[in-house]
């Protein structure tokens, strides 16, 4: 399996810079009231594992249509409480708003259990739609104010689901669900993610659509989300390993007891293993103080020993009739080893990076030394797997371990964009290609929304001069990344002249509901609440 690592283009970040200036100009909303309700969920009470709360978090309940949309006009959408679906066109020359009802989806199941209704656009016309319950419609945008439902396909027995992407590949529609479902068997939660190919080849003359082929993956541990990558493959970003339904991963090795001993100057290490292992399942790397065990294509081992070893003088016996792996080294020296592994090599490789940054001064960026806030919590272990599109098996993996996931860009003609916390900054990372690419900065950005405790979406224009965060008081703040200055401008402690400074504007909805949501582009950001529609004009 191929490893792929993250590489940081310095040339995008800022070492000088200097905070958000605040910003005093006058942008304010503007509100008009439709005559239904958007539909909202909550979460229920049997709702109330971490990955149920990723799910309503994320929830973003306005809908766009880039492809739609133009310099003139801004095509949204809403879901209705009637389950109509609401077409919402913006004239931003006279600020007037077009509302019609372009189709429906039925709402009616166990609510106790529902996700928040989804929406995504394709191109070719194609719109597939999520009730949150257990069911998925796809229609045909036969005009803008026609839709036609060419296939609505049942998910799951279950109730609660929720779309996370859709786009069309090598001419069919490859659709990605999502469910949270307890694991009977070692009574955990877990994710199953539904993979759905449509074909489209009949799309012009046939009444209905079918399905090609599904299939579903198991994501134990923590799942954040998944895209499709240019190829078809799927990544996931999650803290194991997805498999398909009922075909584990062969490559997984599972350790059921770990134990060590020291007699004299022999460290014996004892692994009691869940699956049969041959002699030449084994690797293992070894320095005088470090080792690296791997079976298969999982580490059990990997940091720095407890002591110094003679790397030329190792045993390792695999006993497939007990599933046992037993390792012994031989120590330089007969003192007693506190631990086996003094520190894990993740560890070391952190306080390795603390080090550099404090030694080269050129790359430390703005706010490094800033403390991390309670709120800032990031994921101990979190992977991009690569999942190959025909055999279903991992392929590569990058490890992103440690790193907080700030937010997700979505767009229907390529892979999501993810933006990654580093420092105080947030990169946006594109997936267009083999590897990951660092593609933008959005400065500060870590840093300034780790103080956000009541934060309900984040976000950034589509050609990433504008950052968000909006609050669960309605506050909208806006983070201008470089706006130019008319005049003269000096920093004032390096007495050196500026051409363009970073600003930071606060808005306010000025709405008794909560906002539920928001579509940000270059001149204009929106935001819906239950009953309302609100558009500020950004002349930044």
């Amino acid at each position: 399996m191929e490893s792929i690592k993250l590489s940081v283009d310095r040339s995008k970040i800022d070492p000088n810079f200097d905070g958000y200036k605040v910003s005093m100009d006058n942008i304010h909303f503007e509100s008009k009231k439709l005559e239904q309700n958007i539909c909202l969920r909550t979460p229920s009470n049997s709702m109330v594992t971490l990955q149920h709360m990723k799910v309503f978090s994320s929830d973003n309940q306005l809908f766009c249509n880039a492809i739609e949309g133009s310099e003139s006009h801004e095509h949204l959408y809403r879901i209705l409480e009637t389950g109509h679906i609401q077409k919402m066109v913006y004239d931003k020359k006279t600020r007037q708003w077009d509302i019609s009802i372009v189709g429906n989806i039925a709402l009616k199941g166990n609510e106790t259990s529902a996700f928040p209704t989804n929406l995504l656009f394709t191109n070719k016309n194609i719109v597939v739609a999520s009730n949150g319950l257990s069911e998925i419609s796809v229609f045909l945008a036969v005009s803008g104010s026609n839709w036609v439902n060419m296939l609505t396909h049942k998910v799951t027995e279950n109730s609660g689901i929720s779309l996370i992407e859709a786009r069309i590949i090598d001419e069919k529609l490859n659709i990605l669900v999502y469910e949270v479902e307890n694991d009977e068997k070692n009574k955990k939660t877990r994710s199953r993610v539904h993979w759905i190919v449509v074909k489209l080849d009949d799309i012009d003359y046939a009444e209905n659509l079918s399905i090609e082929k599904t299939t579903e993956f198991i994501q134990k541990g923590h799942f954040e989300t998944c895209t499709f990558s240019n190829e078809g493959d799927i990544v996931f970003l999650s803290s194991e390993k997805p498999h398909v339904e009922g075909h584990e991963d062969a490559s997984e090795v599972t350790v059921l007891d770990q134990s060590w001993s020291q007699a004299e100057n022999i460290i014996t290490v004892r692994f009691k293993l869940a699956i049969e292992i041959a002699q030449e399942d084994v690797k293992i790397d070894l320095t005088k103080t470090a080792i690296k065990l791997i079976l298969k294509e999982t580490t059990i081992l990997n940091g720095k020993l407890g002591g110094e070893i003679d790397e030329n003088d190792v045993e390792i016996c695999a006993d497939q009739k007990e599933n046992t792996l037993i390792l012994k080294l031989k120590a330089l020296d007969e003192k007693k080893w506190e631990k086996l592994i003094a520190i894990e090599n993740w560890k070391m490789e952190s306080l390795e990076n603390e080090e550099m940054k404090k030694m080269d001064k050129e790359e430390q960026v703005y706010g490094a030394d800033e403390p991390m806030e309670e709120c800032d919590e990031a994921d101990s272990t979190l992977f991009f797997y690569w999942v190959h599109r025909e055999s279903g098996k991992v392929i590569s993996q990058c490890d992103v371990s440690g790193s907080q996931v700030l937010f997700v860009r979505r767009d229907c003609m390529k892979p999501a964009n993810f933006c990654l916390r580093h420092d105080v900054d947030g990169l946006l990372w594109s997936f267009d290609g083999k590897a990951p690419s660092h593609v933008a900065t959005l400065q500060a950005f870590g840093y300034v929304q780790a103080s956000k405790t009541t934060r309900l979406w984040s976000g950034c224009s589509p050609n990433i001069s504008l950052a968000c965060i909006v609050e669960g008081n309605n506050r909208v703040l806006l983070y201008s990344q470089k706006v130019e200055i008319s005049g003269s401008l000096s920093n004032r402690k390096t007495a050196q002249k500026v051409s363009h400074v970073s600003k930071q504007y606060l808005l306010r909805v000025d709405c008794s509901d909560p906002i539920r949501g928001v579509h940000l582009t270059e001149t204009h950001i929106f935001a819906a609440t239950k009953e309302h529609i609100h558009v500020a004009e950004l002349t930044l």
